[in-house]
């Protein structure tokens, strides 16, 4: 009965190294509130947790991010969910999207680069993994 809200994902590459990336989430709160890690794994992975809340949907929004290492690049995907399916308002009006490009713009502005390959996915869910590799 009780399902999450809307969804939404993003995958860039950014063509920078891996822990520029990383030190430009950790500054980025929202991306980095609720929990951050560097996974003891080849190629190097950063998992991100953040939160914020939101007026427009009436609630807590979540971001997970993750972050891959790709040699001199590094790989960069976004998901982001409004907690609150049922908001007066019907969906939430992009919010979950919002957040999600929020994330991203804050990394292109702070490593002052413009990701490639970048990958929207509206209406996120696990049937739609494969879009974000």
């Amino acid at each position: 009965m009780f399902g999450h809200g809307p969804s939404h994902g993003i995958r860039a590459l950014f063509p920078v190294v891996f822990d520029r990336v990383v030190d430009v989430l950790r500054g980025y709160k929202y991306a980095s509130n609720i929990y951050f890690t560097v996974l003891d794994v080849k190629p190097r992975v950063a998992v991100f947790i953040g939160g914020r809340y939101s007026l427009m949907v009436e609630g807590f929004m979540t971001a997970i991010t993750l972050v891959i290492e790709r040699g001199d690049s590094t790989e960069v995907r976004i998901v982001t969910q409004s907690n609150n399916p049922y908001g007066s308002r019907g969906g939430d009006l992009g919010m979950s999207r919002s957040y999600a490009v929020d994330i991203l713009d804050s990394l292109t502005s702070g490593l002052h680069v413009s990701p490639s390959g970048v990958v929207n996915v509206d209406y996120m869910d696990s049937s739609k993994s494969h879009l974000l590799g």
